[in-house]
């Protein structure tokens, strides 16, 4: 749909953006709060394709639990353990559940589809895997790292993800980026980093890292508000980044003023 708009030269309504961007955060927030329950079929491998070394090396230290508790007091995003020791609200047994997040990891148009009602549907969930991953030793950024460039689109891929670095701590924020980078190519054609490359020769790699992008004066006719979300997803540090549920209740909010 985006192609079309562009061969046509024409545009989505604001409305039309505003109701698959609010299908894509609710799947995400869904991904992103991920329940496990102790018999779960799920096993919740970090890598869905990686083989059982790279998953033993990017295992997360329970030690370092009180360094990630206060990561995610900044992220102001649940932590993996919030819910353990409750139970499982789906059945009256005793089984534990966990919140462990889960990011898709390729995050762009193709992947996402419309159904026949219009509905956001998240597809091709191969990169699909566990979002928060402590990164420890260079050998774990290594790892991470070369994980990104394969399942990963370039001009979608978080800057936390372009080089990793010892000491990273990456989480569900990633995909939050890509919503972003999405947004933008749903407003204006191309994905903001693509379109710098294009109009000024930018280097890809550097404009990621660095959040360089820019928003056409007249924004295309888009609200101010909308355009905004965008710049909220976009930005380099991951833990300024909003929650999948902030941004729903954000667009909610556009949406309704729409209607008025």
């Amino acid at each position: 749909m985006i192609n079309e708009h562009v061969f046509n030269n024409t545009k989505f309504e604001e409305s039309e953006i505003l109701k698959i961007f609010i299908g894509i955060c609710r799947g995400l927030e869904v991904m992103h709060n991920y329940k496990h329950t102790s018999n779960s079929s799920a096993s919740g491998r970090l890598f869905s394709e990686g083989n059982d070394e790279d998953e033993a090396l990017l295992a997360r230290n329970e030690t370092a639990e009180d360094d990630e508790n206060d990561e995610n007091d900044n992220l102001h995003l649940p932590h993996p353990a919030t819910d353990a020791g409750t139970e499982a609200e789906t059945n009256n047994s005793t089984e534990m559940a966990e919140t462990i997040p889960f990011a898709h990891h390729d995050l762009k148009p193709p992947n996402v589809m419309l159904s026949a009602e219009g509905l956001s549907v998240l597809v091709d969930l191969g990169s699909c895997s566990r979002a928060r991953i402590r990164v420890r030793t260079r050998q774990q950024a290594l790892t991470v790292t070369d994980f990104a460039q394969e399942h990963c689109t370039l001009p979608y891929r978080a800057p936390e993800l372009m080089d990793v670095e010892t000491g990273a701590y990456i989480t569900e924020a990633t995909d939050i980026w890509s919503l972003g980078c999405l947004l933008y190519c749903t407003c204006f054609g191309y994905s903001p980093f693509e379109k710098l490359e294009i109009d000024q020769g930018a280097n890809l790699n550097l404009a990621i890292s660095q959040g360089k992008y820019h928003i056409p004066e007249d924004r295309n006719g888009y609200s101010k508000e909308l355009i905004d979300l965008i710049r909220q997803c976009l930005q380099v540090k991951a833990k300024n980044r909003p929650t999948a549920r902030d941004l729903i209740q954000r667009a909610l909010e556009i949406s309704r003023k729409l209607d008025v």
